[in-house]
């Protein structure tokens, strides 16, 4: 995590803490005002017992509140970490084909998303099988140049600029390839995929609660791929995208890609 993005983090968070500690203070402040105004300006200790009761019952509520914020803080905290990583190019460009499945949680406090990036590390791992280890440093090598080529040394990365190099374009169309092969066996390569990513979860973020019972199910897995392999689907229906796949890989088969992306739907 750079310096900027830790001490903005820590910026918004006493930001975040300020408002929900004042929201509550201004809410029983309110209250007592009425009640005060209600009795004549005055509370005897009978009055008092029943506001306490009255803010007991709202400690549920302020409750979910507090884990909410304290959810929210723990995924900023493992997004930071992640984009703080220094990964290969490749591999980042890869997670941006599902990364808008990551949980998050929009201004108005709508959560979306059902992936937690707690399964990276299972499925690099599972990457690795699927490519190979030379295949994968291969795109890994080439993604990297295409990031120089592309920047020409300007930070941070434009991530999208990058992903429109014709270079960068056949690399990730190339691994979709070999990872859309892999799923042949589709019911025993689900069960394969779930049992590496499980298995493979990164240590839960402090403050996170829900995050300790998230796991990978088939049904997760189905959006995951379905963004993973977002380019080989439209390369499979498209005649020159197809012809131009093809002429690197001289074995390739459209009928049983297209029959396995059909499986996987």
């Amino acid at each position: 995590m750079t310096q900027n993005a830790s001490a903005d983090l820590n910026k918004k968070r006493r930001a975040r803490s300020h408002a929900l500690a004042q929201a509550v203070v201004d809410a029983f402040v309110e209250r007592l005002k009425e009640e005060v105004d209600k009795q004549g300006g005055y509370l005897t200790q009978a009055h008092v017992q029943n506001l306490n009761t009255e803010f007991q019952t709202k400690a549920d509520q302020l409750s979910v509140v507090f884990a909410q914020a304290l959810e929210d803080s723990a995924r900023e905290q493992e997004e930071l970490h992640w984009h703080a990583i220094k990964r290969p190019a490749f591999d980042r460009l890869i997670v941006k084909r599902f990364e808008h499945l990551f949980v998050r949680r929009d201004a108005d406090g709508t959560v979306h998303g059902n992936l937690s990036r707690r399964m990276l590390p299972g499925f690099f791992l599972a990457l690795n099988m699927m490519l190979g280890p030379q295949l994968l440093s291969k795109f890994q090598t080439r993604c990297d140049a295409a990031v120089d080529r592309v920047m020409k040394g300007k930070m941070p990365v434009d991530w999208d600029r990058v992903d429109h190099d014709p270079d960068v374009h056949d690399i990730i169309l190339d691994a979709q390839y070999a990872i859309t092969l892999h799923f042949e066996e589709t019911a025993r390569r689900y069960d394969w995929l779930i049992h590496i990513v499980n298995t493979h979860l990164a240590p839960v973020a402090d403050g996170s609660t829900n995050a300790r019972a998230w796991e990978l199910t088939p049904r997760v897995l189905h959006d995951l791929l379905d963004g993973l392999l977002v380019d080989i689907k439209k390369a499979v229906v498209d005649d020159v995208a197809w012809r131009h796949l093809a002429g690197r890989h001289k074995d390739a088969d459209r009928h049983l890609i297209a029959t396995i992306l059909d499986r996987l739907q």
